[in-house]
């Protein structure tokens, strides 16, 4: 009798294992509203502090509380890079654009409001996109980090 149980109690441990697991991507590789559990894990350097997803850091900080999910306090140091300032505190550094060509806010040219376009939407210049970067090479928004690391940084 004892025997069934402990096989039985060893068989309910391995489903309840199977069941818990949750596959996660390499620190640093998970793309914007992928889930994550630290700022570490997005590509874009901020897990949203609220909603443990990954974010634009700018975006993030209007919309989500700031970054550091998993954190006790939210930080703003992913948004704070790509403004060219130092982290309040100790991270993983993040090279800020190179150039930004945009028009310092306002949208030239293509008659959208200044800030209003989201990642992956067809933009004329930095200043049009929420997160504040047109990608160089596409014409599209998108996190700051991911079109230095995939675009040919910002200033479409």
């Amino acid at each position: 009798m004892l025997a069934k149980f402990t096989v039985l109690l060893a068989l309910l441990s391995v489903n309840f294992a199977a069941a818990t697991y949750v596959p996660r991507q390499a620190p640093g590789t998970q793309f914007i509203t992928g889930p994550c559990q630290s700022d570490a894990d997005c590509a874009s350097g901020c897990c949203g502090f609220n909603t443990g997803k990954c974010a634009g850091a700018i975006v993030a900080q209007e919309r989500d509380g700031g970054c550091g999910f998993g954190d006790p306090q939210p930080n703003d140091n992913a948004a704070r890079v790509l403004r060219g300032q130092a982290p309040a505190s100790p991270a993983n550094p993040a090279t800020p654009p190179a150039t930004n060509n945009g028009a310092g806010g306002a949208a030239a040219g293509s008659g959208k409001p200044a800030g209003t376009q989201f990642i992956t939407g067809p933009c004329a210049n930095d200043g049009e996109c929420a997160s504040g970067c047109c990608s160089f090479n596409t014409g599209k928004c998108a996190g700051a980090i991911v079109a230095q690391e995939r675009d040919g940084g910002c200033g479409f």
